[in-house]
């Protein structure tokens, strides 16, 4: 009678769905670490409302949308708060059991009315929806768990497999191949389960803190190269060699039992990789990072590049190795940052000087480990500057000279605290100036003499850490491969530079691999009446 009286009067009591997308939308308002701990409650709640109901899956699938905003604006947060331990960590223990949350309640539902929905052909189109759904939190639980404690934290794959066959079944839509262009829930089914592929195989222990988000961007947007098929294949080798939450590996064969069955999914990266690379050169050449993986300008160019040098290796098989064991040490030296700042200790180091020099950029730092080929630091009192692809001036006590390293991992540990993994770059580094014929110039114009541009930079000799390569340093890309550069008044004597390639893109450099050609010995500088060489800058 009361319902009667409702609707006589034009009053219509809200449903489920419409109270569960005004909830969700009030919370999305607001901060991601605050809307979060206003959706946590909500979401416990959720799972006996969902249950008694039977109502679970269109619920969730009606607020997904906002759910996934908030999480990424908490991901894009952390991002941001690189050296905020305080911010990292209420981000993290937010981050994890929301997303944790959203990952049961999908779980849940679908045990308890996937198959059941599944019979009518109507709603085909909701399954396929929620699982994509499903498996888009399930890698978003991976991931934060992830952050919060690089681990090898697996994902459930004796469940995925299943699910995600079941649900393509629904259609007959799993094809051979996969591209950008598929279309519908099939397509972003699909989708959504190759990026939990990438993710298995990105997701490790030497990328931790920002590059850990990095390389998930990366497996995002590069997840619809992947090719799905049924038949195990040359073209898509990597699979699950049993029902078990090992992760899909490359399988010489397909596995005895799923071939029986006629069930299993198979997967190619092949075409993925090819795009990583294409981006890797893309990235290079315009010296900026696509706005696809990089919408809130977040991303540096050396970071990512470092990143996608680290995912090559990953997705096409090949364990990522140490370069070098480590070993546990102890103590304190100098390190100085900024390239300007480097190259100008390297040039006074070089020349002897007495002068007292201040250069706001040299600290100190411990050391935690050390191995052939680099050292973990760690630095207290840590301001904020530390940045992944950063070069580096390292000086020990009892050292004259200044090394150079690059930093290839940079972690926050608590407030004012960060870990650095850096790798030596050259233990005897020179400050060169390299010449090339000015393009325009008055002086040219006025006396008919050539006119020469000089560029600072920094000379790393051929040794075991660089690979046996003549290494030129920069500020930025200044050089041209193919072109020749002279160097005068070098330790050698004045050398000519033929540039090979552009080896890599810092945080504040640029690398170029050379060949060197000798013109002319070192000349000798007269001593001067105190006994002492005078030397040049």
């Amino acid at each position: 009678m009361l319902n009667n009286l409702k609707q006589m009067l034009g009053i219509r009591r809200e449903s489920r769905l419409e109270k569960a997308v005004a909830t969700v939308d009030s919370a999305a308002a607001l901060p991601p670490i605050q809307a979060m701990q206003s959706l946590t409650e909500w979401l416990g709640h959720e799972q006996r409302r969902a249950t008694e109901n039977r109502d679970g899956l269109l619920v969730l699938r009606g607020v997904d949308a906002m759910l996934r905003k908030i999480a990424e604006g908490g991901l894009v947060s952390m991002l941001d708060a690189q050296a905020n331990h305080t911010r990292i960590t209420l981000l993290s223990q937010n981050l994890v059991p929301f997303c944790s949350s959203i990952m049961m309640l999908y779980t849940e539902a679908l045990r308890r009315e996937m198959v059941e929905q599944a019979r009518k052909p109507s709603n085909m189109s909701l399954v396929q929806a929620v699982v994509g759904n499903w498996l888009y939190w399930t890698g978003r639980d991976h991931v934060v768990r992830f952050l919060r404690e690089p681990k090898a934290d697996r994902l459930p794959w004796h469940e995925i497999r299943p699910t995600a066959e079941f649900a393509l079944e629904l259609s007959d839509k799993l094809g051979t191949r996969m591209t950008q262009k598929n279309e519908g829930e099939a397509g972003r089914l699909q989708k959504e389960l190759a990026h939990l592929v990438l993710l298995s195989r990105t997701l490790s222990v030497d990328l931790q803190g920002r590059q850990l988000l990095i390389a998930d961007r990366l497996a995002m947007a590069l997840a619809g190269f992947i090719s799905v098929s049924t038949e195990h294949s040359t073209a898509t080798p990597f699979g699950q060699a049993d029902n078990t939450d090992s992760a899909p590996t490359i399988l010489t064969r397909a596995p005895t039992r799923s071939k029986s069955e006629g069930k299993g999914l198979f997967y190619g990266l092949e075409r993925t990789l090819m795009e990583l690379v294409a981006m890797e050169h893309l990235i290079g050449g315009q010296g900026k990072v696509p706005a696809k993986i990089n919408p809130d300008g977040k991303l540096d160019v050396g970071e990512t590049l470092g990143v996608i040098k680290h995912l090559k290796n990953r997705w096409s098989g090949q364990e990522v190795k140490r370069m070098a064991e480590r070993k546990p040490a102890s103590g304190s030296l100098t390190i100085s940052h900024d390239y300007v700042a480097v190259r100008r200790l390297i040039a006074a180091a070089q020349q002897k000087s007495t002068a007292k020099t201040h250069e706001p950029t040299v600290e100190r730092a411990m050391v935690q480990d050390v191995s052939s080929s680099g050292l973990g630091l760690k630095l207290v009192q840590h301001t904020g500057w530390l940045k992944m692809g950063m070069i580096l001036g390292i000086k020990t006590d009892k050292d004259t000279n200044w090394r150079v390293g690059i930093v290839r991992r940079a972690v926050t540990r608590a407030q004012g605290e960060m870990t650095a993994g850096i790798q030596l770059l050259g233990r005897h580094p020179e400050s060169i100036r390299l010449t090339r014929r000015a393009q325009v110039s008055q002086w040219e114009r006025v006396t008919e003499h050539q006119s020469w541009d000089n560029i600072l930079g920094v000379y790393l000799r051929p040794e075991s850490l660089n690979a046996d390569h003549h290494i030129l340093v920069l500020e930025k890309p200044e050089l041209e491969v193919g072109k020749t550069y002279a160097a005068p008044a070098t330790r050698d004597g004045d050398l000519s530079f033929r540039i090979l390639s552009q080896q890599e893109i810092g945080a504040d450099c640029v690398f170029y691999r050379a060949e060197c050609t000798l013109i002319a010995p070192p000349k000798e500088t007269p001593p001067t009446e105190g006994g002492t060489q005078v030397l040049s800058l």
